[in-house]
């Protein structure tokens, strides 16, 4: 193997967890502070490259010529090379701009940031990203994501009866798609598609049913706008078999967990009078870079560590509920990798392969090892 492929649900949404090897991994590449280009730590010590990509995988990099792997397992750029860097002076800048689309303004009130998200006619941030597929020593590190499929069992006998299943997701930006390279509003190689919809794929997939999706969720939206009486009117509509009930990352800047928590069991009080048999899926979000504020000198990054305790909680108290704690692989994960690695604009949104995490963890929650086919 020399590389990774254009999206295909198999490969997608197998655990990056399971065996010896990790395909298409992220990686961003930029100078620090003081000029340098660290090396880079992957998820695992590298044993052995198989292939380096750029993002979009039309470009393979070459080991000796453009990269090299160090004694301790991490990817070394070579200056000398071709992959495409970002240099510090435009990622970090003294003085925010606010007429600047790739700019945001710093939470310490002192300049601002590089920011940049996929679009169908830009690249953002992920021109100076790789996608790195690689062998490693196995280890079970990551495995952390809980089989929760006996909290779905009507789904679950849906799904072995063979007869259709109705998915309805709910949820912010990253449940609405952003920004993987596959959704509908950018369309652009390796066509990686959102999660919610790498999960019906892999439902479709492993189960040979029909899987209906609709997808209600809306960008910027937090759980108060939720639980309003005309959006969940619309969810009632649709008669959902399950829900992907997926807010936090606009909340948790804003609302206490408690608040938070309140929303979220009221939001499936309110749906269950109408749709007493639908199973939720609640979905924790990853985590925002708390380096950046919507606003000078304020962070993103407030309540979103505690939002999977509240939702655990609402799990306990609640039959047919179930939290795939995404935020807690994130935080593994961030152990080695850098935030910027795994955000696609460095705010808030996830990059392809943690659209790829969000429904591996989903599935393993749902389905546990069912989802490894």
């Amino acid at each position: 193997m020399t590389g990774f492929g254009n999206y295909e649900w198999r490969t997608y949404t197998a655990p990056f967890w399971k065996g010896d090897r990790v395909l298409g991994e992220s990686a961003f590449v930029s100078e620090d502070f003081g000029g340098t280009i660290r090396p880079i730590r992957l998820a695992y010590p590298i044993r052995t490259i198989l292939g380096v990509q750029s993002a979009d995988l039309q470009i393979r990099y070459e080991e000796g010529r453009d990269y090299r792997v160090n004694g301790y397992g991490e990817l070394e750029i070579l200056r000398s090379g071709n992959i495409p860097y970002l240099p510090w002076k435009e990622y970090r800048f003294p003085v925010y701009d606010a007429g600047r689309e790739d700019q945001m303004a710093s939470a310490d009130g002192l300049g601002a940031y590089r920011i940049g998200d996929l679009f169908s006619g830009q690249e953002g941030m992920r021109a100076w990203r790789l996608c790195v597929s690689y062998t490693h020593e196995e280890s079970g590190y990551y495995d952390i994501a809980a089989d929760k499929s006996g909290r779905f069992p009507r789904l679950l006998r849906l799904l072995k009866e063979r007869r259709t299943v109705r998915v309805v997701s709910y949820g912010d930006s990253i449940t609405y798609g952003w920004a993987a390279s596959g959704m509908q509003d950018i369309r652009k190689l390796p066509y990686c598609k959102p999660y919610a919809e790498m999960i019906v794929d892999a439902l479709c997939g492993l189960f040979s049913v029909p899987v209906e999706h609709v997808n209600r969720s809306v960008s910027g939206k937090c759980t108060d706008w939720a639980e309003q009486e005309e959006n969940l009117a619309q969810i009632v509509s649709d008669a959902p078999d399950l829900v992907l009930l997926a807010f936090g990352m606009n909340d948790g800047g804003v609302f206490r967990p408690e608040q938070f928590g309140e929303r979220i069991s009221n939001i499936i009080r309110r749906l269950r009078i109408a749709c007493p048999q639908t199973e939720f899926l609640l979905v924790s979000p990853i985590l925002p870079n708390p380096l950046v504020g919507f606003s000078s000198g304020s962070s993103v990054l407030r309540y979103h560590r505690e939002y999977p305790r509240v939702l655990a909680q609402i799990e306990r108290d609640t039959e047919g509920v179930a939290c795939a704690d995404v935020t807690a692989v994130h935080l593994r994960l961030l152990e080695r990798k850098s935030l910027q690695d795994t955000l696609s604009n460095n705010i808030n949104h996830p990059d392809d392969f943690m659209h790829r995490v969000y429904a591996q963890v989903a599935l393993r929650t749902m389905l546990g090892a069912r989802a490894q086919g």
